[in-house]
């Protein structure tokens, strides 16, 4: 946990270079509102534009339960949108072998990031578009 934990305390600067050294190169992605994705690039693609409207996003594992083939993280994420706080609680389900993230299943309630991406257009629609966007990539690839 204290990996998964000093990734997302980093937010976005060491972000990616902490979780995509601990993932397989085919690492699995779900979670709402986004395709299903995998690998490097689209793990980039999934948090990019999240990072982008919310440079000041960070997480901390608030609760974890072991799994047989990984672990269940409660993850606690907090930052701001266009001045507007935010907060959601996600509970991440995470498939590992040999130490290396090969799934991550998200769970979360994406309702207040929504409501604040509509109160900030300037920054929430750009944000609201890349799931759309990601959607339309993975049906080219």
């Amino acid at each position: 946990m204290e990996r998964f934990d000093a990734g997302w305390r980093r937010g976005r600067e060491g972000f990616f270079e902490h979780f995509l050294a601990l993932s397989d190169e085919n690492v699995l992605l779900t979670q709402p509102l986004l395709p299903r994705s995998r690998g490097h690039a689209a793990f980039r693609a999934t948090f990019a534009p999240l990072f982008a409207a919310m440079p000041d996003l960070r997480g901390e594992v608030v609760g974890w339960e072991p799994e047989p083939d990984g672990v269940t993280i409660r993850l606690a994420l907090h930052g701001t949108l266009g001045g507007l706080p935010v907060e959601l609680v996600t509970r991440d389900r995470v498939v590992l072998r040999g130490g290396r993230m090969l799934e991550r299943h998200a769970r979360l309630n994406p309702l207040p990031l929504l409501l604040a991406a509509l109160r900030r257009p300037r920054i929430g629609l750009p944000l609201l578009a890349a799931p759309l966007l990601q959607r339309i990539r993975a049906r080219r690839g």
